[in-house]
């Protein structure tokens, strides 16, 4: 992986992770995690928006499907880091939001990130 492809990758990462969990100090408190199902279905949807975007910058830096696990990496580097730090100064940052379910909202949207990066490429019939 070129610098270009590193730098791409973390710029990518770091403006999908700043999106999502201002989406989520937004309206995390009062709406999300209102009740369960508002809660999973919005973890859903910020792990399709995650999945999108390394989606969107693997294909514009043409990188092969067989060889997305250290750019995944570089894409979660950023908000690994951030979310790390939004968790440590949560109640100051989103005072409404609750730490347990910030981390498993980042846990789940990452975990399904790197599923999708460790894609085998099929045969094409």
């Amino acid at each position: 992986m070129s610098k270009e492809d590193a730098f791409a990758y973390g710029i990518a990462g770091a403006i999908t992770w700043v999106a999502v969990t201002a989406f989520y100090g937004a309206f995390g408190g009062g709406i999300l995690e209102s009740s369960f199902f508002v809660y999973a279905a919005n973890a859903a949807l910020a792990t399709a928006a995650m999945g999108v975007a390394f989606c969107i910058t693997a294909r514009l830096r043409r990188t092969s499907r067989g060889k997305r696990a250290v750019p995944a990496l570089v894409f979660f580097a950023p908000g690994l880091i951030g979310g790390l730090i939004a968790l440590l100064n949560l109640q100051s940052l989103f005072p409404q939001a609750n730490q347990g379910r910030y981390a498993a909202f980042l846990l789940v949207a990452y975990a399904a990130v790197a599923v999708l990066s460790m894609e085998k490429p099929g045969k094409r019939a």
